[in-house]
Order: structure tokens, then C-alpha cells, then sequence
């Protein structure tokens, strides 16, 4: 007897049940079951390819290059050190427009987005800076010792591409992510300097002096780090615009001047 009414009463539940849902659906009207099937997520996984245009601001730095080039300049030298303190290049900065192109893959885990992106910027920098005629004496004793130069640096970028990994948060129909990688440019950096030297001992004239100069440089791919933030915006279901400001800095090796990038773009692609 309790087994019958324990089947009847969950009978009656099923159908109370039945009869509730339906009732919510004649409640919300006729697109009642649309609603329910409508999902407002986006797909942000998959290969995808696009473009870009931005306005880019490099920054030439040489100062490090100041040892390097003094001992060029006067190898195994008793001025070298002298020559090194006149040497005075300052940062330069030249701002260009700049266009591209963008491609990669994203994979989906819940929210997070982890994807891998190369990217390719032409632009048109030409930077450069003379410091001198600066000069400097030294006095040890009855000897005057003096340097005097003048100092050029110089760099070119004409193109640079970066391989860069991206982690973002997939929030709707936008996508804010952040990136870092690596960084590969085509530069053309040189610096150079010229002047003389004199010393003028009183206790044993005449004076003695000379005249000096020296280069650096290299022409080819540069090597560097890029870090970057961006956000896409979802526009149809295989296409979406992007704002991103990304950071490159260029090593010197050595041989020619930093150069960083700024870059701030703004461009559109489509999902595959």
C-alpha cells in the first residue's frame, strides 16, 4: 500500500511539474524556446589572419657604445679614457606611421585564451644625431693632455616582425589579452667619431699632437624582446577588430645603437 502511494504521489509531482513549465512558457510569450537555445558566447578558438595600421615611436640610444668606440678610435691609447668622456650622444626619438600584418591560432580553456601570433610592420625610420666638438684636458705634472672630438650615430628600420605568445580572457564579445615574445628587425646602426689629440709637455717642448677616427656598425637582423596588450572586439562570427599597443627593444650587439619601438595600432581580422 505505501509502495501506491509513494509511486502516485511522484506521479502527481511529474505532472504539477509538467504543468509549471508550461505555464512559464505561455509566460514568456512565443519566442519562449529561442531564449532558452541562445547562447551569448563567443568562439575565440581557431586560426585567424588580419591587418593593421599604427603610428610607431623608435628611440635611438648609442651611449653605450662610448667605450667601444673610443677604443676603436685609439687602440692601446693613453687618451683613450680621455676620449671616452667626450664622446656625448644623447637619445633621439622619431615617430612614423606604420602598417602590417598579423597572423595566428588561439585555443579555448573555459575563459582563458592561449594562442600563439607573428606578426610583420613596415615603417620608414631614419634617425640621427652628431654630438662635438667637445673637448677635454687632463693636467699630470708639467703635461697637458687634450682630446677633442666629434661624434655621429646613426640608425635605420625599415621592417621588423615578432613571434610573440598571447594569454587573454575571453569576456563575451571582447577579448583584452597580453603578449610577449621575441622580436626580429632589420637595422642599419652606425657610429663614428673624429678629432685629435694633443700633449704639451713644459719641460720638453715642442708640443706633440694627431688626429684620430673610428666607426662601428652593422647592417642586418637585430634581435630583441617585445611585450604587448591588446583587446579584441568580436564582430561577426568570423570576424573582429583589435586595438593593441606593443613594445620592442633591439639589443645592440655590440656593434650599432639600441632602438626600441613603441607602436600603437589599430586593425581587423577574420577567424578561420
Amino acid at each position: 500500500m505505501s509502495v501506491r502511494l509513494l509511486l502516485g504521489s511522484l506521479t502527481i509531482a511529474a505532472l504539477a511539474g509538467t504543468g509549471a513549465s508550461q505555464a512559464a512558457d505561455y509566460l514568456r510569450g512565443a519566442y519562449a524556446k529561442d531564449s532558452l537555445q541562445r547562447s551569448d558566447g563567443i568562439d575565440w578558438a581557431g586560426a585567424y589572419a588580419g591587418g593593421y595600421v599604427g603610428y610607431s615611436s623608435a628611440q635611438m640610444d648609442a651611449s653605450t657604445l662610448r667605450g667601444s668606440l673610443a677604443r676603436e678610435a685609439l687602440p692601446n691609447s693613453t687618451y683613450t679614457d680621455l676620449l671616452e668622456s667626450t664622446i656625448n650622444l644623447r637619445k633621439t626619438n622619431q615617430a612614423e606611421a606604420a602598417f602590417g600584418g598579423f597572423a595566428g591560432v588561439n585555443t579555448l580553456w573555459d575563459d582563458v585564451v592561449l594562442g600563439f601570433e607573428v606578426d610583420y610592420t613596415r615603417s620608414s625610420f631614419n634617425s640621427s644625431t652628431t654630438a662635438g666638438p667637445y673637448g677635454l684636458s687632463r693636467v699630470t705634472g708639467t703635461v697637458t693632455e687634450t682630446v677633442t672630438s666629434t661624434t655621429t650615430a646613426r640608425a635605420r628600420v625599415r621592417e621588423w616582425s615578432t613571434l610573440r605568445g598571447r594569454v587573454g580572457w575571453a569576456a563575451g564579445y571582447f577579448m583584452p589579452y597580453l603578449t610577449a615574445g621575441i622580436a626580429f628587425g632589420n637595422i642599419d646602426g652606425r657610429t663614428s667619431t673624429t678629432g685629435s689629440w694633443t700633449r704639451d709637455d713644459t719641460s720638453a717642448p715642442p708640443p706633440a699632437s694627431g688626429t684620430f677616427a673610428g666607426s662601428l656598425g652593422r647592417r642586418g637582423i637585430a634581435y630583441g624582446g617585445t611585450v604587448g596588450a591588446g583587446v579584441d572586439m568580436n564582430l561577426f562570427s568570423n570576424a573582429f577588430l583589435r586595438a593593441e599597443w606593443q613594445y620592442i627593444q633591439f639589443a645592440s650587439g655590440g656593434l650599432r645603437p639600441e632602438v626600441s619601438i613603441n607602436t600603437a595600432r589599430m586593425g581587423g581580422g577574420v577567424k578561420f
